[in-house]
């Protein structure tokens, strides 16, 4: 993707993050987020709320779901 495009995908993703922020925060809801964009280059644009902790264990399950090993819900949804 050309460098010139990376300024606005920033851009949109953070606007998407603050929509987030604002509409769970008059829920009381403190839960963490990722907003996560891969271009077509592998590079990727981040926004979120969580710690390099979180994001870590965020990066394990995804890991698990695209090789199909990560567990399912309850009634048996997948976790995707």
């Amino acid at each position: 993707m050309s460098d010139s495009k990376i300024p606005e995908i920033q851009a949109i993703l953070t606007e998407v993050d603050g929509i987030l922020r604002e509409r769970l925060a008059p829920l009381g809801f403190n839960i963490g987020h990722v907003v996560l964009a891969v271009l077509p280059d592998g590079a990727g644009g981040v926004r979120s709320n969580v710690g390099p902790a979180e994001l870590g264990d965020m990066a394990e399950l995804l890991a698990e779901i695209a090789d199909g090993s990560a567990p399912e819900r309850p009634e048996g949804e997948s976790l995707n």
